[in-house]
């Protein structure tokens, strides 16, 4: 596995986790304790990746990022079964959907690193544009759904759009937030 796509994984293990994190928040306490549980879980892998250079527990790391899938998944069967039509679920779609189509590339970059030999540690210093290159794919693969994914929360929807910060209208007095 080279730098580069080591690399592009902890993104999306950092994305996917800040999203998990996020739903949990505004989740039902069940859910909400085994989403900040990946969510911690996956923000750590990914930090641990970027310091060891290395996939960490990688028998562990696949099932792992692929069980919030499956949790999303029962939660939309649960919802059918009781007679709901499936957008009842207590889970967000945006978001759940984005967080998995991450879950899903980091499963497949762990399958794909499991059949394959290790990278040379100096991969990346031998080819640097190739390395920047998939870097910044990477991080504009993963900001473009980790940004909307956040933004479909109840964190997201609930905050303040910062262009009406501050904002006065024609008949009103300037406009400022309670609590600041």
């Amino acid at each position: 596995m080279t730098d580069s796509s080591r690399s592009v994984m902890a993104l999306a293990s950092l994305g996917v986790g800040l999203v998990h994190l996020a739903v949990g928040a505004g989740s039902p306490l069940f859910l909400a304790i085994l989403l900040v549980g990946f969510g911690i879980a996956e923000l750590g892998w990914g930090v641990a990746l970027l310091v060891r250079g290395r996939v960490v527990l990688p028998r562990a790391a696949l099932p792992l990022a692929l069980a919030p899938v499956a949790l999303w998944g029962l939660d939309i069967t649960a919802s059918v079964a009781l007679g709901g039509s499936g957008m009842a679920a207590s889970l967000p779609f945006g978001p759940m959907a984005a967080a998995s189509a991450l879950s899903f590339f980091l499963g497949a970059g762990l399958a794909f690193a499991r059949r394959r030999p290790p990278a040379p540690l100096a991969a990346s210093a031998a080819r640097p544009g190739r390395y920047l290159l998939g870097m910044t794919l990477g991080a504009m693969l993963v900001a473009g759904l980790v940004t909307p994914a956040l933004a479909g929360t109840n964190a997201g929807t609930a905050a303040v759009p910062h262009g009406e910060h501050g904002t006065s209208t024609l008949d009103d007095e300037p406009t400022v937030h309670s609590g600041h």
